[in-house]
Parts: structure tokens; sequence; C-alpha cells
């Protein structure tokens, strides 16, 4: 079949109109990904945090912890 008997159809130019709209709505809607290096809160932060669990407080402490070599698998 040749392409331009493919393009004269009606279902063609719904289709090509659809793939360039979404085009169009992806770079005008694109936002660039940043990447976080640290995740975690500042240890100052975390100190001073209290939290209530059914009804008792409790307050965070930070410990040095060692990481296993390995990942374990279940």
């Amino acid at each position: 079949m040749e392409i331009s008997k493919v393009l004269k159809k009606p279902e063609a130019n719904y289709f090509f109109s659809f793939v360039i709209g979404l085009g169009i709505a992806v770079l005008m809607f694109h936002r660039p990904q940043t990447e976080i290096d640290v995740c975690a809160l500042p240890v100052d932060e975390v100190k001073k945090m209290v939290t209530r669990v059914d009804g008792k407080c409790y307050r965070y402490r930070v410990e040095d912890a060692s990481c296993p070599d390995a990942r374990l698998s279940l």
C-alpha cells in the first residue's frame, strides 16, 4: 500500500492530528526532572521530633548503625 493512499484517508488525519497534539502538549507541559542527593532529614531536625502514637509520645534518637554487606532476599 502506498503511503500517499494511507495519508488521504480521514482516519489517518485524525491519528496524525492526535500525535502532533500530544507532542505539542508534551513540549508545553514538560518539567525537567531533578535528582535529590540526600533524601534524609537533617540530624538536628530529627533530634527535635516528637511523635504521638496511641496517646504515648516518642522522641527520636540518632544512633550509628552498621549496614549489612549483602541484601537479604525473601
